[in-house]
C-alpha cells in the first residue's frame, strides 16, 4: 500500500473538521460578564463613563531591607551589616532577625528567597613543558 491514499484520508478527515468547527464560530459567543452582579456593574461604569480601573498603590514602599549580621565587641560596640555594608553603633535592625529581609511590607526568611547561583570556578590554564 503506497503512502498516498493514507495522506488524503488524513486531509480529507483535517478538511471535515474544519468545515464543522465553522457552525460554532456564527452561534452567539455569549456573555463576557456571567453574573447578574457582573453585569450591573459593568452597566454602572458605562454610566459614569469609567474608562479605567484606578487601583490603590500605596504612597510610599520601602526598598527592600537586609539584615546580614551583628558583631558586638567586648566593650558593648556594635556593627551591624545591613545590606551588606557595616553600620556602627547600631545593634540590628528593629522587626529584622540576622539573614531575614524586609520587602513589601512583609518578612522573608533566607531559605525563602531566591538567589543566583555563583559563577563555577574558572579551570586552570594548562602549561605547556618546554621542549
Amino acid at each position: 500500500m503506497s503512502p498516498r491514499p493514507n495522506r488524503l484520508a488524513v486531509l480529507s478527515v483535517c478538511l471535515l473538521a474544519l468545515a464543522g468547527s465553522g457552525v460554532s464560530l456564527a452561534a452567539d459567543p455569549g456573555r463576557l460578564f456571567y453574573t447578574p452582579a457582573q453585569r450591573a456593574q459593568l452597566e454602572a461604569a458605562r454610566a459614569r463613563n469609567v474608562t479605567r480601573v484606578e487601583t490603590r498603590m500605596p504612597a510610599f514602599s520601602a526598598p527592600p531591607v537586609r539584615f546580614d549580621g551583628v558583631v558586638i565587641r567586648s566593650d558593648g560596640q556594635g556593627t551591624a551589616w545591613v545590606d551588606g555594608r557595616p553600620q556602627t553603633g547600631t545593634a540590628g535592625v528593629p522587626g529584622l532577625k540576622p539573614g531575614q529581609i524586609r520587602a513589601d511590607e512583609r518578612v522573608y526568611e533566607p531559605y525563602q528567597v531566591l538567589r543566583p547561583a555563583p559563577a563555577p570556578p574558572a579551570a586552570p590554564a594548562v602549561k605547556e613543558p618546554n621542549p
